[in-house]
């Protein structure tokens, strides 16, 4: 996997030789990589995001830095991912940095597909294009952090490769960004985090939010910023169908109620009422 160069300040690093297009992303060398032990979640401050209490989560919180994803924002990645599954896809991760009593996490809500990158086989890249998209995307929500990426291995497993390595080394090299890498056909999922300036995979935590939708910044805004028809569309229709549900839940108790008071009277029980005249 490679990267077209983002407008960035100058002294970018050099692009790696490509690999041979039938090379497997699996066995691509990995480029020299500097030493950079200041890249370790371990020194993400506590302090360092508001404070903020996680809802229900798939597992324990840990003590220390914690990787978070929104349930919504994970099958929105994953839908995206199985759009095709013949060459890899990618994109950015969208969130922010917060914190409780445990320690700092990072929240994973959002992201932005990867328009017009250039996929094949084994090899997906980001574009000047594509990271122009991204740029216009967030710049919609100044509230929110690109916090990584990613991008899928379809069919050959979660890890990161020489190339991806390359990618997360020299465009996401915060040490509380994190790559992502889901295989669509084995439907698993990895996260990899900066530990002594080396990219390794953790755990993380799944917070349920299944009722909402995960958000794609492309389809929610129109370019002034204002919601798109489509997005009017959904919030009113989620709105109706909290309203139907709370008619379903009052119908079903109210015939339970009368049902239960028929079956009393019919088997010769008096209903004695608060007050009786």
């Amino acid at each position: 996997m490679d990267v077209a160069e983002e407008p960035r300040p100058e002294h970018q690093p050099p692009e790696p030789d490509e690999p041979a297009p039938d090379q497997p992303a699996q066995v691509q060398p990995a480029p020299d990589r500097p030493e950079r032990p200041e890249l370790d979640i371990s020194r993400v401050e506590r302090d360092n995001g508001p404070m903020r209490v996680l809802r229900k989560v798939t597992s324990p919180r840990g003590e220390g830095f914690e990787v978070v994803i929104q349930r919504s924002a994970l099958e929105a990645i994953h839908a995206h991912g199985r759009e095709d599954t013949t060459v890899e896809i990618c994109g950015v991760l969208v969130g922010n940095l917060h914190h409780d009593r445990q320690g700092p996490y990072l929240l994973i809500d959002a992201h932005v597909p990867g328009e017009k990158a250039t996929s094949r086989g084994t090899q997906v890249t980001f574009t000047a294009e594509t990271w122009e998209g991204i740029q216009k995307e967030m710049e919609k929500h100044p509230d929110q952090k690109i916090v990584g990426w990613y991008h899928t291995h379809p069919g050959f497993g979660v890890f990161l490769s020489g190339m991806d390595l390359f990618i997360q080394d020299n465009f996401f090299n915060l040490p509380w960004q994190v790559a992502w890498v889901y295989d669509p056909i084995a439907e698993t999922d990895g996260a990899f985090v900066w530990r002594a300036g080396k990219s390794e995979k953790a755990d993380f935590l799944i917070e349920e939010n299944a009722g909402e939708r995960g958000h794609d910044f492309r389809k929610t805004l129109n370019p002034d910023g204002s919601l798109t028809s489509a997005e009017l569309r959904r919030l009113r229709g989620a709105s109706l169908r909290r309203v139907v549900r709370a008619v379903i839940v009052f119908m079903i108790f109210f015939l339970v109620a009368w049902f239960g008071l028929r079956w009393l009277t019919d088997h010769g029980y008096k209903v004695r009422w608060p007050i009786e005249r």
